[in-house]
C-alpha cells in the first residue's frame, strides 16, 4: 500500500529514514558519553547546558578553524565564549605539556554598546586576566608575535572602531599647461577603458592602478616587451576624500585596526571572538570587511549570535563564506554567485513579462516577435538542506528552556486571542487612506508596466507611515530628468485626535501600569516622522511617566547608563529597536527597574532586529512573567508587512529545530513540503516527550539506547524492513531529514 500524504510516509518510513540519519552523522559531543572539560578554575560556574554547549564548541575547535554558538537570547553567551576560550586553552596546553603551559591572547569583536559589558564578564568569569580595549591601531603597535604573556590577555574592539582609520585619495599628477590627469609613475595620461581622460571625481569612486602598456627594452639582446604599469593611483591620508592635502602637508597613515592586525599581527591571537556575527552578513559593508579580515588573522574563531537566520537563505551565505567556506567551495559555489545559492537554499520568485511588439517596416508581412523578460527577487523560505550541508559542521544550537526550567511564562499573543492585535482604523483615517493607496496604485501599476520602479519606495513608506502619522506630509511623486511628477497629497488630519491604534497601545500600557509592571514601546519613525515624540506626548497627557532613548543623543557607551538613570522613574521607554536591540537587558539585579512587557508599536521589515529587541526582558535573571504585543492597521500595507515578518520567523524558526502557533509566526499560514515534514516530524517528538538525549542536565540514556528511543518515539508503529526504502528516498527525503532530526533532536 502506497502513502497517500506526508503523514502517511512519516508513519511507515519515518523510523527508518530517522535511523539512517544517525548512521550517516556521528556528534562530536554527546551528553551523558563524552567528558565535559575542567571548569573549575573559572570564577564563576557555568549552568549544565552552558558546559555542554562549551564543551561542544571547544570539541568542534579541535578540529577546524572556527565554530558557531547560536544560542537563544539570554541563555549567557557572554559568559559561554570566554569560558570556551579559557577551557580550551586549559585543555591544549594540558596535551601539550611538553612545549610548557603558554598563556593565550583572545580578541572579542563586538557592537560599541558592549565593550563595557565583555570587559565585566572576562574579569567576572576568567581569573588573572588583563583586558585591554582597542580605540585605534595605536594601541597594537607594541604588540609583538614573538613574546608570550605572562597571563591570558584580551583585547576588546568595537566593531565601529575596528573598521574605522585612515582615508585614501587619488594620487595623481596634474601638470599646469598639460591636458589630462598623469599616472606619478610613468607619467602618461589617465584613460578609461574607452581611451578617456578620466577626471578626479571619477578616480576617488574606487582604488585603481595605472593600466598603461610600457615597453620595455632588453638590455642584453635588444629585444622590446610590454607590459602593465600597475602603479596605485591613490595613497593614505589623515583627512578624508573631500579634504585636500595643503601645500607642503606630510600625509599619515592611520589604519583600521582589523587592517592592521590582518597585515601587521596575522597569528598574533589565538582566539576571536565575533559577537552578534548576524549582523556581519552584508557582502560590501566595511563591518563585514573588518570581521572577515580579523578572521583570517586568528588562529580560532568563535561566532556568537541568537538569531542566525533572518528568514532567508541569504542571510548565512556570506557568515559561511567568511568563516567556513569549505563546504560552499566543495559544491560549486562562488563569493558572486548569490542567486544561485538562493535558488539552491532559499525561496525565489521568479516573474515572466512578456511584450508584443509590431513587425518592423522591413519585414511587414511578418507577426512581429515577442519579447519577454525574467526577474528574479529572494523572498522569505529556507530549504531544512540549509543546515545538513554546511551548517550542522560547524554550528551548535541552544534554547533558553534547556539551561533552566524554572523561567518565566513568555506570552506572544494578544490577551484576546493568539496572534497579533489587528486595530481597524476610524472613518476618516480610512478614507483619507483609500486615496492615497488608490491614486498610487494606479500610477504605479503604469510605470511597473514599463519597467518603471521609482515609485514603489514611496509608495511603500506612505502606505505604512500614513496611518501612524496622519499629519504634515508633503506631495508624493518622483523626479523625471528635471521635472517634478506628483501624484498625490496625504490629507493632513487633526493632530490633537488619538487614532485607534494609539488609544490600543494606550490602554495596554494603563492596564501593566495597574499591575505594577513597566513598559517599553519600540517604533520604526523616530526622525523625520517623530512617531515616538508623539507617543511621548500622549502618554505625558494620560497621566503615564515617559522617557526617549534616542540613537541620536545617547551613544552606545551610554546606553547602560541611562538605562539605569531613567529606568526607575518612568513607567514607559519609547525607542527604536536598534539602539537596544542587541546585549542589553531590560532589568537590572537589584530591582530598582525592570520593562518585563515590550509593545511593538511598528515593527519594519528587519526580523532579526525585532527577534533580537523582543528578547531583552525574557532572560535567565527575569523574574516576572513577559509578554509582547505587536499592533497594527487592519486592512492596510502594516497587515502586509506583518504576515511577511511570520514567513521569515516561520522560516528562521525551522532551521533552528523550533516551530511556533502562536504570536507573530501565526500569521503565517504558507507552508511548503519540505516545512510540513520538518513541523510533522517536530511535532511527533514533542508529542512523545522523550528526546535522544532528554534536556541537558537530566539523567541521559546511554548511547546503545537509540534503537529503544526510536521505538518510543514511533511508538506502536510498525518498523519498515531495513531494505524497504521508498523509489527515491535515498536522496530527496533524507536530505531534508539530515537537518531537522539533527537540528530540533540532537
Amino acid at each position: 500500500m502506497e502513502a497517500t500524504n506526508l503523514d502517511e510516509y512519516l508513519q511507515r518510513y519515518g523510523p527508518l529514514l530517522a535511523r539512517q540519519a544517525q548512521e550517516r552523522f556521528n556528534p562530536l559531543h554527546v551528553p551523558g558519553r563524552d567528558p565535559l572539560p575542567p571548569m573549575d578554575g573559572l570564577l564563576r560556574p557555568p549552568y549544565p547546558a552552558q558546559r555542554h554547549a562549551i564543551a561542544a564548541v571547544a570539541a568542534a575547535l579541535r578540529m577546524q578553524k572556527s565554530t558557531i554558538l547560536c544560542a537563544e537570547i539570554g541563555t549567557g553567551k557572554t559568559l559561554m565564549g570566554a569560558a570556551t576560550v579559557a577551557a580550551l586553552a586549559g585543555t591544549i596546553s594540558a596535551v601539550n605539556q611538553a612545549a610548557g603551559s603558554r598563556p593565550y591572547r583572545a580578541l572579542v569583536f563586538c557592537p560599541g554598546q558592549l565593550v563595557g559589558k565583555w570587559e565585566r564578564e572576562i574579569k567576572m568569569t576568567v581569573p588573572g586576566v588583563h583586558v585591554f580595549h582597542v580605540d585605534s591601531f595605536h594601541t597594537l603597535t607594541h604588540c609583538r608575535r614573538h613574546n608570550r604573556p605572562a597571563a591570558p590577555v584580551w583585547y576588546i574592539v568595537g566593531r565601529e572602531r575596528a573598521k574605522l582609520g585612515g582615508d585614501w585619495i587619488p594620487a595623481v599628477l596634474d601638470f599646469p599647461g598639460l591636458a589630462g590627469l598623469r599616472c606619478p609613475d610613468c607619467c602618461q595620461v589617465i584613460v578609461d577603458k574607452n581611451g578617456i581622460p578620466v577626471d578626479l571625481k571619477s578616480l576617488a569612486k574606487r582604488r585603481q592602478t595605472c593600466q598603461a602598456e610600457l615597453e620595455h627594452v632588453d638590455t642584453v639582446d635588444g629585444s622590446v616587451s610590454k607590459r602593465v604599469c600597475g602603479a596605485p593611483l591613490w595613497q593614505w591620508t589623515h583627512y578624508g576624500k573631500k579634504t585636500r592635502k595643503r601645500p607642503g602637508e606630510k600625509l599619515t597613515e592611520r589604519w583600521p585596526p582589523a587592517r592592521y592586525i590582518q597585515k601587521r599581527l596575522p597569528g598574533y591571537f589565538d582566539y576571536l571572538i565575533v559577537d552578534e556575527i548576524h549582523e556581519e552578513k552584508g557582502a560590501n559593508t566595511l563591518q563585514g570587511g573588518a570581521m572577515g579580515s580579523l578572521a583570517a588573522a586568528c588562529r580560532r574563531v568563535i561566532a556568537l549570535t541568537g538569531t542566525l537566520i533572518g528568514g532567508k537563505a541569504e542571510d548565512v551565505r556570506t557568515i559561511l563564506w567568511r568563516l567556513s567556506p569549505q563546504t560552499l567551495v566543495a559544491e560549486g559555489f562562488s563569493w558572486r554567485e548569490s542567486m544561485a545559492f538562493n535558488e539552491c537554499y532559499g525561496k525565489i520568485e521568479r516573474r515572466v513579462t512578456t511584450k508584443d511588439e509590431a513587425p518592423s517596416d522591413s519585414a511587414r508581412r511578418g507577426r512581429g516577435r515577442v519579447r519577454s523578460n525574467e526577474y528574479k527577487s529572494v523572498k522569505p523560505g529556507i530549504m531544512p538542506t540549509l543546515f545538513g550541508r554546511h551548517l550542522i559542521g560547524n554550528t551548535v544550537f541552544l534554547a533558553l528552556d534547556e539551561v533552566a526550567d524554572n523561567l518565566p511564562h513568555l506570552s506572544e499573543c494578544a490577551e484576546e486571542g493568539t496572534g497579533p492585535i489587528a486595530v481597524a482604523m476610524d472613518g476618516e483615517q480610512a478614507a483619507a487612506y483609500q486615496v492615497i493607496e488608490e491614486r498610487l496604485r494606479a500610477v504605479v501599476k503604469k510605470m511597473v508596466a514599463r519597467g518603471d520602479r521609482r515609485l514603489l519606495g514611496p509608495m511603500l513608506i506612505a502606505l505604512l507611515d500614513y496611518p501612524d502619522y496622519p499629519f504634515d506630509w508633503k506631495e508624493i511623486g518622483y523626479w523625471n530628468d528635471e521635472h517634478w511628477c506628483g501624484v498625490v497629497t496625504p490629507a493632513s488630519l487633526d493632530p490633537d485626535v488619538v487614532r485607534p491604534k494609539e488609544r490600543a497601545l494606550i490602554d495596554t500600557v494603563k492596564r501593566e501600569r495597574a499591575a505594577g509592571r513597566q513598559c517599553w514601546v519600540f517604533v520604526e519613525r523616530t526622525v523625520k516622522r517623530d512617531v515616538a515624540g508623539r507617543l511621548d506626548k500622549l502618554f505625558t497627557r494620560e497621566g503615564l511617566r515617559a522617557k526617549v532613548l534616542r540613537a541620536s543623543s545617547v551613544p552606545p557607551p551610554r546606553r547602560e547608563a541611562w538605562m539605569a538613570r531613567y529606568g526607575p522613574q518612568v513607567d514607559v521607554v519609547i525607542s527604536h529597536p536598534k539602539p537596544v536591540g542587541t546585549g542589553l537587558d531590560f532589568f537590572d539585579k537589584e530591582g530598582s527597574f525592570n520593562f518585563p512587557t515590550i509593545l511593538f508599536y511598528e515593527t519594519g521589515y528587519n526580523l532579526v532586529q525585532l527577534r533580537q529587541a523582543s528578547r531583552r526582558a525574557w532572560r535567565l535573571a527575569q523574574r516576572e512573567d513577559c509578554k509582547i504585543f505587536y499592533f497594527y492597521y487592519a486592512g492596510t500595507m502594516q497587515e502586509q508587512a506583518m504576515a511577511l515578518m511570520g514567513q521569515k520567523l516561520k522560516a528562521a524558526l525551522a532551521l533552528e529545530g523550533h516551530f511556533s502557533a502562536d504570536g507573530l509566526a501565526a500569521c503565517c499560514e504558507e507552508d511548503d513540503m519540505a516545512m510540513a515534514l520538518a513541523r510533522s516530524l517536530a511535532e511527533r517528538i514533542k508529542d512523545s516527550a522523550q528526546r535522544c538525549w532528554e534536556k541537558i542536565g537530566r539523567p541521559a540514556p546511554p548511547p546503545d539506547a537509540m534503537d529503544d528511543w526510536l521505538e518510543v518515539l514511533y511508538g506502536g508503529i510498525e518498523l519498515p524492513p531495513p531494505t524497504a526504502e521508498p523509489e527515491g528516498s535515498e536522496v530527496d527525503w533524507l536530505d531534508v531529514l539530515y537537518g531537522m532530526v539533527y537540528g530540533m533532536v540532537v
